[in-house]
């Protein structure tokens, strides 16, 4: 073996080893990235199920008061990382209402009127995440 060849495979070992370890790191890299982004998509997914539950709690609310109001409410309690916060508010429409002008569900005793609704539920969970849901009904109701 001559005096230049010596220490050559050392070198190229080396090369080598330095091009795999960058591989590594980077690879390391995208697993965390992705690890945060499914960990992102976890909280927006909870913001989004409190804020429907929120919903639904605000029309058992508004079918049982046959009127509007707010409510606030935590779900999944028991898991800190979980834990997701709504508040609603239900607001009655201005306006005519569900029936067009000239048009009514009756006029006498025990006749009906229907009344519009907005429900607004906004929810919170970990990370910042964040969820608005907006939901419009009707109630059909006895007149006053």
């Amino acid at each position: 073996m001559s005096r230049c060849n010596r220490g050559s495979a050392l070198v190229v070992v080396l090369v080598l080893m330095s091009g795999l370890g960058g591989l590594a790191l980077a690879a390391a890299a995208a697993a965390m990235t992705a690890l945060a982004l499914a960990g992102h998509q976890q909280m927006a997914q909870n913001a989004f199920e409190a804020a429907e539950s929120g919903i639904v709690l605000a029309l058992l609310q508004a079918a049982a008061m046959r009127g509007a109001g707010t409510d606030a409410g935590t779900i999944l309690p028991d898991d800190w990382t979980a834990r997701a916060s709504f508040r609603t508010a239900t607001v009655e429409a201005e306006g005519p209402g569900a029936l067009p002008e000239g048009f009514s569900i009756g006029q006498n005793d025990g006749s009906f009127a229907a009344r519009h609704f907005f429900i607004t539920a906004d929810a919170d969970s970990g990370r910042g995440a964040r969820a608005r849901l907006e939901q419009g009904f009707y109630l059909v109701v006895p007149s006053p």
